[in-house]
This record gives C-alpha cells, structure tokens and sequence, in this order.
C-alpha cells in the first residue's frame, strides 16, 4: 500500500479500523500560527472505500522542530477509518524531512562525516541504509547510487522495516 508502512508481520492491508495517513502541502508558519484554526483542504472522498468524510478533531505531531503541530484528522464513518494528514515532504514515521535525512546520507556517503544534529539519530538512519542495501544486494558499505535506487524502487532507504514504500508522488 503506498503511503503507509506496515510491518511484515502484519496482512497486506491494515485493519478496518486502522490509521490512514493523507500526504497533504501546508504552509507550515501558517500552521504553526493558526493551529487548530488552520484553515486544512478537505479531502474528497475516503481513499480506502471512497466514502465520505467527516472531521475528527486535532492530534498534535512533532516534526523538526520542538513544538508539537496540531495536525487534522478525518473519519469515514463507512469503512471507519481515521485519516490523519501528514507533511508531504516527510515519510510515515520519520520525524524529520526527506531532504534533511539525504543530506546527511550523502554527507556520511561522500565525506565520512555527520550533519552538526544528533548523531544518534543519524546513526539509526544510517544503519538503516546499510540494512536495506544488505536486503537489496549484500552491500555492506552503502554508496549514493544505492540510495537512488531504493528511491526508484519507491522504497525509504532508511527505514529498519523489511517492505516501506513511499507514496507515489
């Protein structure tokens, strides 16, 4: 399923019930100044059952920075699902943005250094790239032309799960 990442325990679609993720564009001063008041662009119809949808309050989302954003959500009262919307430029589960995780990627690839941010967190990305190209073809030093595949192959390069497609852009 583009746009969400389900582990590979679980079946190839989430539960009836499940969280649904819509990639949406926000001016993100704007958001952070408006919040809830934030005027958000409704969806048309439920992507999973193309039902209509209905409001379903606010649930706040760290991203980049330390204050939480107040991020809309909509329900489906015909399949039941909870849509919640997303920063485009961020994949599920990833607090920071595509952008600040490749340049760092590709600072670690070309100069053996970290971005001057946690070193922690690009750790953990960084292992994952080298998990996903030991998946992809036993690759244990991970080079920028494997990035770039794992991107053509719609998939996040340093994600620890086994299957994580990105959304189709």
């Amino acid at each position: 399923m583009a746009g969400a990442c389900w582990p590979h325990v679980f079946p190839s679609h989430p539960p009836n019930h499940g969280l649904l993720i819509l990639h949406v564009r926000v001016d993100v001063k704007r958001l952070r100044k408006d919040g809830k008041r934030y005027p958000w662009p409704r969806p048309g119809r439920c992507p999973r059952c193309s039902g209509r949808l209905w409001g379903h309050g606010y649930v706040p989302r760290y991203f980049e920075e330390a204050q939480a954003l107040w991020m809309k959500r909509w329900r489906c009262p015909d399949c039941k699902a909870v849509h919640t919307a997303r920063l485009r430029r961020f994949w599920p589960r990833f607090r920071y943005g595509m952008g600040t995780i490749l340049l760092t990627l590709r600072t670690k690839i070309r100069n053996d250094r970290w971005q001057p941010f946690s070193h922690q967190i690009q750790r953990y990305w960084w292992r994952g790239l080298q998990r996903q190209c030991s998946w992809m073809s036993n690759v244990r030093r991970p080079g920028w032309d494997a990035v770039r595949t794992l991107l053509d192959r719609h998939l996040i390069p340093v994600t620890h799960a086994v299957q994580c497609e990105t959304r189709r852009l």
